[in-house]
């Protein structure tokens, strides 16, 4: 009897002793995620499970299926039947322009301005994006300003200019009086010389002295460009091989990615050769090929792509581009109701107005809608082809979307990242594939995966908790119920246009 009951006991302890002991937590400032659908990745494979998250201050402090114990001082929100994902990241804004304006109207409606800063940074966080990188010129006024906003995504940059070549693209559509100035990164160019002031040194241009240059001014990474022109600028300066292989070594020697602009057939093939680091934008000029029918990629398209393939480069396809320059003809566009939830009720008025519709007649004066949407239909049919190639063969896709990439009001901070989450989706990219290149990829080739990405222990809790699941329906994006930035949760409707 005695030996039949320490058997009994042993097996008891056995018992116990095998159950995974709760981890214990104590909390000054915390929040707990109970019972919810966790969605993340470090490799881009996904394994959803039901589980749960603590947050403590603005880290992520446990993650997991088993169920933690907890004291202290928390907030606790039961995730029942919701997902959480990363807070996404757009790796390319241009947070210092105010859609749809040009100087003159900046300075003929600083209220509007005002009102636009203001709400600009809750509209990238009403629709999830926790991290954005500004791809243009930025000064540390517009960087200090932008940081004393009450909510914010977290602001990276590549400077105060991007490393374009004298007099070439964008340099070329600043007065000459002040383009020097305005791009203090720029490359000297010996063609250029005698349209560059004596002032500036070709010893200070060179690529070694502009990315040391950058690199202090706290970017997180080169950009520059490949682009001949269009319309009336063309025939522009472009950099040499030797001259963009320097540059890319001293990016790399600095631990900076260079990411370049370029949308041609040519642009892509020239940044393939060379490997560099992030293509800035699709490639959706063909030149050469334009008139290909949009059902089948020509030979050397493909070829220029396996190479980026190889190599891993990653590919920004900023589809928003296209679409958002055929919009302006679209009178519907800017009716949308939803806007209403992201633009101040007096700019959206102005944009309605004759005034505003500058570019649309600048662009499409010869031109009717429907001749627009058949053009601008080719060019975006053409885009979505070398994106689903890339998808389809296990290219490294990166998410962006040039917001605004232009003067446009069609263009809006964070409904233009979900609007290019739908064109992916359109394009046939896989949902899995589309959740990636806004998270742990762009954090990849950005070099800021040690923080954010993905949701894991130690990295920054930017999170995203959502009424759908992103791996089964592309409109969970548009249905997100709160915003956690810095571990701070903030509800979705608290991030609207406030009357």
């Amino acid at each position: 009897m005695i030996k039949k009951k320490h058997i009994l006991f042993i097996g008891i302890l056995l018992i116990f002793s095998c159950q995974k002991k709760k981890e214990q937590l104590y909390l000054k400032q915390g929040l707990y995620i109970s019972n919810v659908t966790i969605i993340s990745t470090e490799n881009g494979n996904y394994d959803p499970y039901i589980g749960h998250l603590v947050v403590e201050n603005d880290k992520i402090v446990y993650i997991g299926k088993n169920e933690p114990s907890i004291s202290g001082i928390f907030e606790q929100f039961d995730g029942t039947g919701k997902f959480v994902i990363p807070g996404l990241i757009d790796g390319h804004v241009h947070m210092t322009e105010v859609q749809g304006m040009l100087y003159r109207h900046m300075e003929k409606y600083p209220e509007l301005v005002k009102e636009f800063k203001n709400q600009m940074p809750r509209s990238y966080l009403y629709y999830g994006f926790t991290t954005i990188i500004n791809l243009g010129g930025i000064s540390d006024e517009q960087i200090n300003s932008f940081n004393k906003q009450p909510l914010k995504p977290d602001l990276y940059h590549i400077g105060y200019s991007g490393a374009g070549v004298a007099n070439g693209y964008p340099m070329i559509y600043a007065p000459e009086e002040f383009r020097f100035e305005n791009q203090p990164y720029f490359l000297y160019l010996e063609s250029q010389a005698e349209h560059i002031p004596k002032k500036y040194k070709p010893a200070d241009h060179t690529p070694k002295s502009v990315v040391r240059r950058i690199k202090k001014s706290g970017a997180i990474a080169v950009k520059s460009y490949y682009e001949s022109g269009f319309g009336m600028m063309s025939n522009l300066p472009l950099p040499t091989k030797s001259m963009m292989t320097e540059l890319l070594n001293e990016s790399h020697a600095n631990g900076l990615p260079l990411i370049v602009h370029a949308n041609s057939l040519t642009g892509h093939s020239f940044l393939a050769d060379i490997g560099v680091d992030i293509l800035a934008h699709g490639l959706w000029n063909w030149e050469k090929y334009k008139q290909v029918p949009t059902d089948s990629l020509p030979l050397e398209i493909k070829e220029i792509l396996d190479l980026q393939i190889q190599k891993q480069i990653g590919y920004t396809p900023t589809l928003t581009v296209i679409e958002g320059e055929g919009a302006l003809v679209d009178k519907k566009f800017i009716n949308q109701p939803v806007l209403k939830k992201v633009i101040p009720k007096k700019l959206l008025e102005w944009y309605k107005a004759e005034e505003a519709q500058w570019l649309g007649k600048d662009l499409f004066s010869h031109s009717n809608p429907e001749e627009v949407y058949k053009s601008y239909g080719k060019l975006q049919s053409h885009a979505m082809l070398v994106l689903k190639y890339l998808s389809d063969n296990n290219g490294l896709i990166l998410f962006g979307t040039d917001t605004p990439s232009g003067p446009i009001y069609t263009n809006q901070p964070g409904h233009n990242g979900y609007w290019e989450l739908t064109l992916m989706n359109e394009a046939e990219v896989p949902l899995n594939k589309i959740l990636a290149s806004a998270t742990i990829n762009n954090a990849k080739a950005f070099h800021l995966d040690s923080s954010v990405g993905s949701l894991a222990i130690g990295k920054k809790a930017n999170i995203i908790i959502m009424d759908k699941n992103p791996l089964k329906d592309i409109e969970a994006y548009d249905a997100i119920e709160k915003v956690i930035i810095g571990g701070q949760v903030v509800k979705r409707d608290d991030l609207e246009v406030k009357e």
